[in-house]
């Protein structure tokens, strides 16, 4: 049931439903807490961090005019802190996931963040986090993350 409702709750968000589907994602991450399921807390968090980097990016990610226009109060209330709450989430995804093995959560998430560091000029930060993502990709044979991850550390310069 809690997985279904993750998996729903990031559905809605990326067909524009931002506060119903981000309450979802973070009901489910509660009840993930609270039932210690820590791949799904983990994922949640990373999902979370994840959705908050696409509104601090804007540019290719940049959500619609119509979408912008429903969910004006969400994105009033929200921008502000996105940046903050994606660092958040993102370190947290990270925290759990190497607690618990998932490599899959931890390299997507180090990439996440070094792309979150890179818009906010932290490029040293950007590069660590980034190499991070590198290695890990590596390990597990994830080519297609490996080689976006790639492209990303290039852009650092």
């Amino acid at each position: 049931m809690a997985n279904a409702q993750g998996f729903l709750g990031a559905v809605l968000v990326a067909k524009g439903q931002m506060s119903q589907g981000l309450k979802m994602l973070d009901e489910m991450r509660v009840a993930s807490l609270k039932d210690k399921n820590r791949f799904a807390y983990a994922n949640t968090e990373y999902i979370l961090g994840k959705v908050y980097l696409q509104i601090v990016q804007g540019g290719e990610e940049r959500i619609s005019l119509s979408t912008a226009a429903r969910n004006i109060g969400f994105l009033i209330r929200e921008v502000p802190f996105a940046s903050k709450k994606a660092e958040d989430h993102l370190n947290e995804a990270i925290r759990v996931a190497k607690e618990v093995g998932i490599k899959s959560i931890l390299g997507q998430a180090y990439l996440n963040l070094g792309l979150l560091h890179k818009i906010k000029g932290r490029i040293d930060k950007a590069r660590e986090s980034i190499c991070m993502a590198i290695q890990i990709f590596e390990e597990v044979e994830a080519d297609g993350f490996l080689k976006q991850a790639r492209e990303a550390l290039a852009s650092l310069g």
